[in-house]
């Protein structure tokens, strides 16, 4: 009796106190063998909670870069906005100063656009792609003028296990370097136009109009002058630049020279570079020491050249068709020209409109507002109309760019909230496969005490000797 009184109180202790615990700590199961399939439920349950407790850091960490590059992007499109504003006042402005003064403005509005392309985060830059760590936009530029771009490529995801990859960041040149290429634009004198083909060049480039020769039709007696290769101005198939020669002498020692029906120029036998120069500027260096005596006439000219877009180190004969491709060999772009009517020697500037980047066409602007070129007042105000064509161009895109992002954190938003409800879901799971019901716990307490007590009393009942005992 005695042995089977301790062992109940033993039992009736033990749960005692499992129940104190259970109610000081609020889980039910304080080891495994409390209840292995209840642990082994719990622990995968608790798995479902790291896991989703991880990716709400990882959607976190995504969303506050997302917000900071969409400040930035709202920025840009601020500064686009000014640009905008002082290139349609510059087409107004006649006064260098103030010239001057809108130019001084656009640099540093290029600087502020710089420093928001080149934004960055504790996490690394946020317009670099997947290159983090390289800064986007170092400032060097190629050999069209355009801002090299040093990241990558690839905008940065956000891989969730379960879920489909969600669009983080987009990278640099997506955003800044957009290409929406409109018809070709040839500024110049040469007579060089656009093409009928397709270009590959973007930004602008500098086509250099280089003369190579000058020959004349035969029975006049004139030839090149000394300086002529270096020195010839025209350029022209046959017949398209003409010679009026007068021998006023009857001789060949002297006489008169036109060229293209310009003022005539007087020549005598013992000149070996003569220059004689048309009506618009076009300039010719002859050897009259051989006219025909007597000869009166026209006299037609060819005047071969060459076309270059890296200065001269490579050149392309001038075939005077409707459609002459030109490569750049510095990137391997093509330009298609019109070069049938190209008559004369210089450098013309050939623009790409729609295909510069966001720092290009603002440093371009600076440019055609100071009138680096040296146009005319009213190629000037063409030149000023397509930048501001480009920046309203770049701006729609910045704005689409903007929407993208918007849509991108209106995702995450989503992602992030069902995260939350997903690991709320995971915790009240895991709670109520390890936690304790208190209440009843305290009650469960409350009879186990009470249980305690009766059978304490009662085995001191049946143990305690009395008269009977001892007289049996």
């Amino acid at each position: 009796m005695s042995a089977t009184a301790r062992k109940y109180l033993a039992k009736q202790s033990s749960e005692l106190f499992t129940t104190q615990q259970q109610i000081s700590t609020g889980l039910r199961i304080q080891r495994p063998s409390d209840d292995p399939a209840a642990i082994r439920r719990s622990l995968i349950q608790k798995d479902r909670v790291d896991r989703l407790e991880a990716h709400e850091v990882s959607i976190s960490h995504v969303k506050s870069r997302l917000e900071s590059a969409h400040v930035h992007l709202q920025d840009i499109n601020s500064l686009l906005t000014t640009a905008r504003q002082l290139a349609l006042q510059s087409q107004n402005v006649t006064d260098n100063s103030e010239r001057t003064a809108i130019a001084a403005q656009l640099d540093g509005l290029l600087q502020q656009m710089t420093s928001a392309a080149n934004a960055s985060d504790e996490s690394g830059y946020l317009f670099s792609g997947t290159a983090a760590n390289t800064r986007p936009f170092p400032g060097t530029l190629d050999s069209s003028g355009q801002t090299v771009y040093a990241g990558t490529p690839d905008s940065t995801g956000l891989y969730i296990a379960g879920d489909v990859e969600r669009q983080g960041l987009l990278p640099g040149d997506m955003v800044f370097q957009s290409a929406a290429r409109e018809p070709t634009v040839v500024v110049g004198k040469s007579g060089a136009a656009p093409g009928t083909g397709t270009d590959t060049a973007v930004g602008s480039k500098q086509l250099l109009v280089i003369h190579d020769s000058t020959t004349f039709t035969g029975g006049s007696g004139i030839v090149t002058g000394t300086d002529s290769v270096g020195g010839d101005t025209i350029i022209g198939p046959s017949g398209s630049n003409v010679f009026q020669i007068n021998d006023t002498s009857g001789t060949g020692a002297s006489g008169t020279i036109s060229l293209n029906g310009g003022d005539p120029v007087v020549f005598n036998n013992t000149m070996t570079n003569l220059v004689v120069t048309g009506p618009l500027g076009e300039k010719v260096h002859v050897n009259t020491t051989g006219i025909t005596a007597g000869f009166n006439g026209s006299v037609d000219i060819e005047a071969t050249g060459s076309l270059s877009l890296d200065g001269g180190i490579t050149r392309t004969a001038i075939s005077f068709s409707t459609n002459q491709q030109i490569t750049d060999p510095r990137d391997g772009t093509l330009v298609n020209l019109d070069t049938t009517a190209i008559r004369h020697t210089g450098t013309d500037h050939v623009e790409f409109p729609g295909t510069s980047d966001v720092f290009s066409v603002l440093r371009e602007l600076r440019d055609d507002i100071l009138n680096t070129r040296n146009m005319p007042e009213s190629t000037r105000s063409d030149a000023l109309t397509r930048r501001i064509g480009d920046i309203e161009r770049i701006q729609d895109h910045v704005l689409d760019m903007v929407g993208v992002q918007s849509v991108s954190l209106e995702q995450i938003d989503r992602l992030e909230s069902r995260t939350g409800d997903l690991k709320l879901a995971e915790k009240i799971e895991y709670s109520d496969t390890v936690s304790a019901d208190v209440a009843e716990a305290v009650l469960r307490l409350k009879e186990l005490n009470n249980l305690q007590q009766f059978t304490m009393a009662a085995v001191g009942q049946l143990l305690t000797p009395n008269l009977l005992n001892y007289i049996q």
